[in-house]
């Protein structure tokens, strides 16, 4: 990302990732955790869903 514009736009510009992780490549082996991924807590699949919930519905 050299970060000069692409089609001639300033506002199009290729810009690199600042975020807090940056460099997490270089420094891969002296930072235990380099990304963190929250988990899918509470989410389930429609089919999983219908499956778990199915005892639980009373049909009329």
């Amino acid at each position: 990302f050299t970060g000069r514009p692409v089609d001639g736009y300033l506002a199009n510009r290729v810009v690199g990732h600042q975020g807090p992780l940056r460099g997490s490549r270089a420094r891969a082996g002296t930072c235990p955790v380099a990304r963190v991924r929250p988990a899918p807590l509470g989410w389930l699949s429609p089919a999983t869903r219908r499956g778990s919930l199915h005892p639980l519905v009373e049909r009329t």
